[in-house]
This record gives structure tokens, C-alpha cells and sequence, in this order.
């Protein structure tokens, strides 16, 4: 059965304005995909493709993203002149994004409380729920690539026991499966919303992450650059940095991998 009818892609396409948005059977990678074909895609924006398999996704850095049959990968694609927030502001969409993700799997299953932890995985019940990745290409001209990947109706029954054993589906959750095409839609419409009302700061979001964040009130371990920096996660401030209540004071975090949570 074909997980995206055309039909189902068309009205995605019309309900969030994106110039074209094409499922493929098999991709290694969703953000590989749009990387190398960003000229040919630059024609296209907004550009979304998803894949009905993806056999080699990533993370952040050298994370792999482990995708069977029934997950949501997808990668969409932006410019300057389609997302309403300035170019030197574009790494703080990764946050944005999370809060997006998180605001449109808690409305597919509202009696659940679904948390970000900073800056981009979403979680659910201490388990990650979706991965999301930010890249940016150059050529032909800017492109921001977000691509995202959610368990959906993916059993994570065959996957290695340290994903297993860290990872849930919106099935698991819930008991029942999803049409994908609506999850889908639900993302990029919050994501679409988010966008708009952060154009010109990120205040809006601001109470938003600081009640889904994670972190709060834990210990962790962040690396940001060469530093190693511990401490009790004071969560998120206004402008999407993650403070830190370390040894030496109150740390500001804007960029970074938390290693240890």
C-alpha cells in the first residue's frame, strides 16, 4: 500500500504552500538528498521530500538515525525569501522547529506530554520520540535544510537494543497507527506557524520550550566547542540558549551536544 497517495502529497502541498513535495520509495538519507540535488531543488522552494524508507539517516555529527518501515523521515527545504526569519538567525529554526514537533505529535496524542530536549530531539515518557537535523548549503544561494525524523507506526522491536531500549513510537503511545501524510501535515503546519511568529524575535516561543524542555532541574554534561561544561540545567532563556548553573556561575549555552543527561 502506498504510505503517501498523491493525492494525500497534493493537498500537503496547497494546505502549506510548498512549490513541491515528492515521497520516494528509498533514500539513504532524506538531508544527503536535498544537499546534493540543492541546484536542482533551488527551483523549488519550499521544497519537501520524504522518504518511505530511508536506509542510512543521520543525527548531529556522526549520530545515525535508525528508521525501519512506518517511521516519517522527510527533509524540507527553505530560502530567504520563503522563511520569515533573517540569515544570521537561521540556527535558532532548530529550536523552533523542535517546539513545532513537539506541538504537533501532542495534538495527535493529546493526553500525552511531549518535552524537547535542547536544542533539537523530542521526547516522550524519558524515550526519544524524533530526531531533527539543521543543515545549510551555499550554492546556488542559501538553503536551509531541516530534516526530521519521527517513529510513527515503526516497531522498534528489531532495532539494537541501546535504540530500543531509548526510543518510542507514536504507536507505542497510543495503540493505534497514524496516516502518515496527516502526521506530516500536522509538522509542517506548526513548523509553517512557528516560523511566522518568531520573524522577528524568538520571544513568542519563549514560555513554550521552557515548559517542554527536558532539562530542566537535571544534571548534565554539554559539550560546546572544546569546553566540557556540568552542572543543573536551568532550561531554556529567551533567546533558545540553555543555562547551565555550573561550579563557576550561571553558563549561557547557544550551541552544543548535551552528552550526559
Amino acid at each position: 500500500m502506498d504510505a503517501f497517495p498523491q493525492a494525500a502529497l497534493d493537498e500537503i502541498r496547497r494546505s502549506v504552500g510548498a512549490v513541491r513535495v515528492e515521497a520516494l520509495d528509498e533514500l539513504p538519507s532524506t538531508s544527503r538528498f536535498t544537499k546534493e540535488n540543492a541546484e536542482a531543488i533551488s527551483a523549488s522552494i519550499p521544497y519537501v521530500v520524504v522518504a518511505e524508507r530511508q536506509t542510512a539517516g543521520r543525527g548531529r555529527g556522526e549520530n545515525q538515525w535508525h528508521a525501519t518501515d512506518g517511521a516519517l523521515t522527510f527533509t524540507a527545504v527553505f530560502d530567504q525569501a520563503t522563511l520569515p526569519i533573517p540569515l544570521e538567525r537561521w540556527p535558532q529554526a532548530s529550536l523552533m522547529t523542535a517546539v513545532a514537533v513537539a506541538e504537533a505529535l501532542e495534538s495527535l496524542v493529546p493526553d500525552e506530554s511531549i518535552y524537547v530536549k535542547w536544542p533539537n530531539d523530542i521526547y516522550s515518557r524519558g524515550r526519544k520520540l524524533c530526531g531533527i537535523l539543521l543543515e545549510r548549503t551555499e550554492s546556488p544561494r542559501p538553503l536551509l535544510h531541516l530534516g526530521i525524523g519521527v517513529n510513527v507506526n515503526n516497531s522498534l522491536e528489531g532495532a539494537p537494543s541501546e535504540v530500543r531500549d531509548r526510543a518510542i513510537s507514536l504507536t507505542e503511545i497510543s495503540g493505534s497507527e497514524f496516516f502518515l501524510p496527516d502526521v506530516l501535515l500536522a509538522i509542517l503546519q506548526r513548523m509553517q506557524a512557528n516560523f511566522e511568529l518568531c520573524a522577528s524575535d524568538l520571544t513568542p516561543l519563549a514560555d513554550a520550550w521552557r515548559r517542554r524542555c527536558l532539562l530542566s532541574g537535571r544534571k548534565v554534561e554539554i559539550q560546546s566547542g572544546e569546553q566540557a561544561i556540568a552542572g543543573i540545567c536551568g532550561g531554556i532563556d529567551n533567546s533558545g540558549a540553555l543555562l547551565v548553573d555550573s561550579p563557576g556561575g550561571v553558563r549561557r549555552i547557544l550551541a552544543g551536544v548535551v552528552t550526559r543527561f
